[in-house]
This record gives structure tokens, C-alpha cells and sequence, in this order.
């Protein structure tokens, strides 16, 4: 803040006036109200001054970077220091409007262009005074996402995914007649990126994501993007193994463990997102297969690898990078093991971990823990899941697939000649390693010899 204060102070001796806007005097409310959450970024907002007057002052203080001329941005560090400016829009993309900076716009009339009331806030950082236009602080404290002004609302379709993950992470309930507009706006036109930052949003930052998983049923945003994640949505399941009701249900329940899980592990980025898109996606081959047996029990044969399709197709949605969709559709496709191999043997250890691979047990197993209580039953702990991850930890191979004993070379220094035949036979002497068959350089050898013939 020693930072953002000095530079508040350089703009008003220059005769302008500089406050400090956005997600920061959000987050600044919120923890003056008692919440936990602070915000990293800082957005400064400088009103009486011409841009370039601006960028010479801001000059004195360091290398400045300017984000886009047209969106007239100075970019330092972690602060963001930008003149008010007017959006014209052009047509219907994000992308499909001019930008006009104009220093003597008021106060208000640059935060009206805000999305939701509790981001139109500004605050004055020489004095802490928080500037309320729009009756946000009111909204934060009622916990009420609202538009901030309903004509411009709908400039930026995004604004209703933001609406999705903000509903999630700060646990607020959607004004109604917001929630009107969202479900006017035309979604399509958004790309994938931008999609799948407000989808990160929502999975990675929220405590309850579930709140923000039913806000994107509400807000339209499952009927005209994620047919997918739409279609979990009252298929049922049997009562004796899943009380708490239909799959979209368990999901929502699974996510909140996931996001406790991913609480508890501290996990970095990318295993908090296989564990969440994990916990998401891990049923989406139920609405595919589920049916009733002769005795009208309700039953989804072959609904894990079923998954998998719909998986790939929503990741591919929400631009989930490709090392995460690769980790989780291999977990989709397994994630009925420990129900199954209550006492798995070290050969079908170690073969899970080589399916499993890039993925590792242990990701599997936060999966499989938030999967098993996304249910409406008291958690006692899930005894399959620790015996798995004791045998895989005693095998060494808790986080990573066994690596294979037999390489390329060594068939070459068995005067073996390079060839189609290659794959197959390390192939055939790595599945006799998971076996338990192979353990040495020698055995492997061996048995490379044997396949060669």
C-alpha cells in the first residue's frame, strides 16, 4: 500500500485526483466486516488528469508498461492505474466496442460502468473513506450481487459467468432482477478462455462452490453452454447408496469436499484442479446409463467410462489445460476402484497407478475422498481409500507410476534391431513388471528374450 499511497499523493499534488477502485475496496469491506479475504491486485482510478500526463508522472516512480494504448492502462507491478473511460459498443463480441478515456468523468459515472454494485466501491487510501455510489457496501453486507446499472449490464455478457463465480466465492444470492438479465444475455459469443477463468474462479477460490454450481443452473448458463453438466440434473440414483438424492445433487455435495480437501492438503494449482474438475465431472456417464434392473433397483453400469466423452467435451468448454484433462478423464474412467478393490492386491496397485499415470494414486484418492462424501450420511472415513494409498505409499508409487525397468537400449544391447517389434515387447515386459513378475534388469532381460521369439 506504501506504493499505492505515494502515487495517490504524486497525482493530487499534480493538481488530479486518484482512488483506489474495484475488487480491492470489495475485498476491503468484506474485511472490515469479518471476512477473511484480501486482494493482491490493486486498481487505481485517476479523475482530472489526461492520460499522458498521467503515464509522465507515473514515470518518476519506476518502468512503467502500458497495457493497450486503446484501454489507456499503466501497469505497475501489481497496480493497474487507468484514467475513467466510455465503452461504445460496436456489435455483439467482448471485443466489439471503442474505448474513450475521459479524465472529467465523475466519480459515479465511472463506477455506473462497474458490473455488480459491490465492485462499482472506491476508496480514497489517504484517508480510508469508501465512496459508495451504488449501495454496495448495503449489498455486501445483505450478501446480494446486483447490477450496478441495468442498461450497461449487458455490454459484456461475461458478467453473468462472473455472477456464477462471484455467487460461489462469496457465498451471495443473486438479485432477482439481475438474475433476469443474465438470463437474457446470449452467451455463445464468449470464448473458451474466458469461460474457463471464470470456471477456475468458481472451482479454485471458492469455499462453498456449490452455491455458484446451482447459480450457473439458475443463471442460464448450463442450458446454453454445458449441456454436460445440465444433464446430472434429476437423474436419479439408488437410495440405499446415495440418500442425499439425484446426481446433480452428489456433485454439488462432492465439490464442497473436494474444495475442503483442497483446503486441508494446501495443494498447488494444478492438483486443486484435478481434484476439483475431478469432483465435478467424475458422474457425468450416469445421465447416460442409468436404468432400473428386474428388480427396479436404480443402477449406471459402465457409467465411469461413459464419463469420459462428456468430460473431454466440457474441459474443452472451459479451456481445462490439457495436462489437467488428461489426468482427470484417466480418474473419471477408474473412479469406482476402491469401491470395488477393497483389498487390491500389489499387482492391481501398481496396473492403477500405470492407467492412472500422468495422474498419481494420491490425486486419485482426493477424488475418490470427495466423491465418497458427496453424500447425505456422516463421514467416518473411507477404509478401501486408506488401504490403497498404504499399499501404493509401501510400493512407492503414492505419486508417480512405476517407472519401467526395460528400456530401449537395453534391447539393443541385447543385439536386438530397432523396429515395430520394440513397442510390443517393452510393452509386454512392463505389464509382466506390474505383475510382479519382472523386478530386476536380469528378469527383465529375460523376459524381453522370451517375447523376442
Amino acid at each position: 500500500m506504501r506504493v499505492t499511497i505515494a502515487i495517490v499523493e504524486a497525482v493530487q499534488e499534480a493538481g488530479g485526483r486518484a482512488l483506489v477502485v474495484g475488487g480491492y475496496v470489495r475485498d476491503e469491506v468484506l474485511a472490515r466486516l469479518g471476512q477473511e479475504i484480501r486482494s493482491k491486485d490493486i486498481d487505481i482510478e485517476v479523475y482530472g488528469l489526461e492520460f499522458e500526463r498521467l503515464r509522465d508522472i507515473l514515470q518518476t516512480f519506476g518502468e512503467v508498461g502500458v497495457v493497450g494504448a486503446s484501454f489507456q492502462v499503466i501497469k505497475m507491478g501489481d497496480i493497474d492505474i487507468s484514467i475513467p473511460r466510455r465503452d461504445s459498443k460496436t456489435g455483439l463480441g467482448h471485443k466489439d466496442f471503442i474505448v474513450t478515456g475521459d479524465p472529467s468523468m465523475s466519480v459515479a459515472e465511472a463506477a455506473r460502468r462497474r458490473d455488480f454494485t459491490m465492485n462499482a466501491l472506491a476508496m480514497d487510501p489517504l484517508t480510508g473513506e469508501i465512496i459508495d455510489e451504488y449501495g454496495g457496501v448495503e449489498d455486501i453486507k445483505s450478501k446480494t450481487l446486483r447490477a450496478t446499472d441495468k442498461e450497461l449490464f449487458g455490454d459484456d455478457p461475461l458478467r453473468v459467468l462472473r455472477a456464477m463465480q462471484f455467487s460461489g466465492r462469496f457465498g451471495f444470492s443473486i438479485d432477482k432482477e439481475t438474475l433476469e438479465l443474465c438470463r437474457r444475455l446470449e452467451l455463445r459469443s464468449l470464448s473458451r478462455e474466458r469461460i474457463g477463468e471464470e470456471w477456475a474462479k468458481l472451482l479454485l477460490l471458492s469455499k462453498k462452490p456449490s452455491i455458484g454450481l446451482e447459480a450457473a443452473r439458475q443463471l442460464g448458463i448450463l442450458d446454453q453452454l454445458h449441456p454436460e453438466i445440465r444433464a446430472l440434473i434429476d437423474v436419479p440414483q439408488e437410495e440405499a447408496w446415495h440418500p442425499e438424492g439425484d446426481v446433480w445433487t452428489h456433485t454439488k455435495m462432492a465439490i464442497d469436499a473436494a474444495a475442503e480437501i483442497v483446503r486441508r492438503e494446501n495443494l498447488d494449482k494444478e492438483e486443486a484442479a484435478v481434484v476439483m474438475y475431478g469432483a465435478l465431472c467424475h458422474d457425468l456417464g450416469k445421465p447416460i446409463t442409468t436404468a432400473k434392473d428386474s428388480r427396479g433397483r436404480i443402477i449406471s453400469h459402465g457409467h465411469a467410462d461413459a464419463g469420459v466423452e462428456p468430460a473431454k467435451s466440457f474441459f474443452y468448454a472451459v479451456n481445462v489445460p490439457q495436462k489437467v484433462s488428461d489426468k482427470v478423464t484417466r480418474i473419471i474412467k477408474d473412479h469406482l476402484f476402491p469401491a470395488l478393490n477393497e483389498q487390491p492386491t500389489d499387482a492391481a496397485v501398481r496396473r492403477l497407478a500405470a492407467r492412472l499415470s500422468p495422474a498419481t494414486i494420491q490425486e486419485f484418492l482426493w477424488v475418490a475422498e470427495a466423491d465418497h462424501r458427496g453424500r447425505d450420511i456422516e463421514w467416518d472415513g473411507f477404509p478401501p481409500a486408506e488401504t490403497l494409498l498404504s499399499r501404493a505409499t509401501e510400493l512407492k508409487i503414492g505419486m508417480s507410476a512405476p517407472e519401467p525397468i526395460l528400456m530401449g537400449r537395453h534391447l539393443l544391447e541385447l543385439g536386438m534391431k530397432p523396429g515395430p517389434n520394440f513397442g510390443k515387447i517393452l510393452r509386454a515386459v512392463y505389464d509382466a513388471q506390474l505383475s510382479g513378475d519382472v523386478t530386476t534388469i536380469e528378469e527383465a532381460k529375460n523376459s524381453a528374450q522370451k517375447f523376442s521369439i
